[in-house]
């Protein structure tokens, strides 16, 4: 094959670049016809401490663990990539809901494409962010044009008055610059941040989930994401700051273990609802800083987990019932993030939510599926699906938070093709 030809193909290719707290997942892809992502590389790497609660704080172990994630992927497809899609989380992210108006000028008063970036920005300038944030998203919700609601697209429609309602996503210009130093030094160009959750919910949800109303919870090992969709469309987004790192330490410190062994019961012998477990289990327990090993009722594993899931369970129907009723959530809660996979954990979260709950895996994925289809490579994977469809529009080329009104674009534009 000619070198013009490898190019085109590397070219056609997305990566979503996962940067979490207990781990960095990258994932080489593109995007087949019925939205389908057919992988063709994966790689991940620990985190180390350079990742606490979803925000980086070791830039150089940080970068080495991208770097690693991404030499392994870059391996297994057998390409070299310098283009990133890259996930954002933890509690410096705020999201809120705006609204802005606009008169439509013209004889006519036939709404053009300028009328709705009029709205749009509007909207934006209606709320007042802080100094030290950066818009993420901007999410368009509905359009009203006069008294008529529930407008997905009003381009074209006459009208005196165009409302545009969004849902904007801020996060830490630090935490940001942070992400793209740490690309930057090894070696990689981000396309565009995006919000995690948002990144998952592409990987993990149906159109249909969407429509009806539908909860993602997304449960990380330094954060716990939610984002609630209705009409298609999002309308709340929040950052939890409890994960699955914390129940790995609070193993450690009940059963006097390293918090490696701790991880290794949490992953293979955890259990998120009590009930569930076999009284005649028994568990074996390295003691910490020694060779010996302990036993332990598996009961009493799943009695110092359940009160930490309890508290990020409680605190998801907290955010829920504050920005919408649970009556109006008919597709439930989707769980997904590596902390997902415990057993008991959709059951636990079905007796504290009052709803309906599943767990989330991507879906259709062809190529490497059997490698990803699990719930913590859920936002890679919708990285590339979020890629694909602002597909080589990066939005940072004239600086690392410029383009804001080229991100609205593009998200008009994807929001008018759904």
């Amino acid at each position: 094959m000619k070198g013009a030809e490898v190019q085109l193909l590397v070219d056609d290719l997305i990566v979503g670049l996962d940067i979490g707290t207990t781990k960095v997942c990258a994932v080489i892809g593109e995007l087949q016809s019925g939205n389908t992502i057919n992988v063709l590389g994966v790689g991940h790497a620990s985190s180390g401490d350079g990742v606490k609660k979803g925000a980086i704080v070791d830039i150089e172990r940080t970068t080495q663990a991208i770097i690693d994630a991404v030499e392994e992927a870059e391996k297994s497809a057998d390409v070299v990539i310098d283009n990133v899609y890259v996930g954002i989380a933890g509690a410096h992210i705020c999201s809120m809901n705006s609204q802005g108006i606009v008169a439509i000028k013209g004889n006519n008063q036939e709404i053009t494409s300028e009328d709705i970036d009029r709205a749009v920005e509007n909207a934006k300038t209606a709320i007042s962010i802080p100094p030290h944030q950066d818009i993420i998203h901007i999410l368009p919700r509905e359009f009203v044009v006069d008294e008529q609601k529930d407008i997905n697209n009003p381009l074209g429609m006459i009208g005196g008055r165009l409302e545009a309602q969004v849902h904007i996503v801020t996060g830490a210009i630090t935490a940001m610059q942070n992400i793209m130093k740490c690309c930057e030094m090894a070696k990689l160009k981000v396309d565009d941040v995006v919000l995690q959750q948002y990144a998952s919910s592409m990987a993990v949800l149906s159109d249909d989930e969407k429509k009806l109303g539908v909860v993602l919870v997304d449960i990380g090992g330094g954060t716990t994401d939610l984002i609630i969709f209705q009409n298609g469309h999002v309308i709340h987004s929040h950052s939890i700051d409890v994960g699955g790192r914390l129940v790995t330490n609070d193993i450690a410190v009940g059963l006097k273990t390293s918090t490696v062994a701790a991880e290794d019961l949490k992953i293979n012998s955890g259990v998120a609802c009590a009930d569930l477990v076999d009284s005649q289990m028994q568990i074996d327990v390295p003691v910490a800083g020694g060779e010996r090993i302990k036993q332990y009722p598996q009961g009493y594993l799943a009695e110092i987990i359940e009160p930490r899931m309890e508290e990020i369970f409680f605190e998801v129907k907290a955010q829920i019932e504050k920005h919408v009723s649970l009556d109006v959530i008919p597709a439930g809660v989707v769980l997904t993030g590596g902390s997902s996979l415990m057993t008991g954990c959709p059951e636990l979260a079905e007796e504290i939510l009052g709803l309906p709950v599943r767990r989330g895996m991507p879906v259709n994925i062809t190529g490497l599926k059997e490698q990803v289809r699990n719930p913590k490579f859920s936002t890679a994977l919708g990285l590339i699906r979020y890629g694909a469809q602002n597909y080589r529009t990066p939005t940072r080329e004239k600086g690392a938070f410029s383009g804001i009104v080229d991100r609205i674009q593009s998200v008009l534009k994807k929001f008018f093709t759904d």
